[in-house]
């Protein structure tokens, strides 16, 4: 792998180092979206295949939910001490 030494203040860089430094940052970089891509177009193919397979699929079950009656408590006006905690 590439690495750099600091020169010191005194001392310029050279141009060589600078556009190695370059070519190496663009092509972390253009790596790094190429991964990046195709992991979101494996993802995208994996979301399709899924949802093409949900649409043919036979003998589907229907969702049903249970009817439950709510349960509420009867209304009761405030009192005057009603929000005072005792201790």
């Amino acid at each position: 792998m590439f690495s750099f030494q600091y020169p010191g203040p005194n001392q310029k860089i050279p141009i060589t180092t600078k556009i190695s430094m370059a070519v190496w940052i663009i092509l972390a970089l253009v790596l790094l979206s190429f991964f990046a891509f195709s992991f979101f177009v494996i993802a995208l193919l994996v979301g399709v295949v899924l949802f093409t397979a949900s649409l043919f699929q036979k003998n589907r079950r229907t969702t049903t939910r249970n009817q439950q009656d709510f349960h509420t408590r009867p209304y009761t006006p405030k009192q005057k001490d009603d929000d005072i905690i005792d201790i």
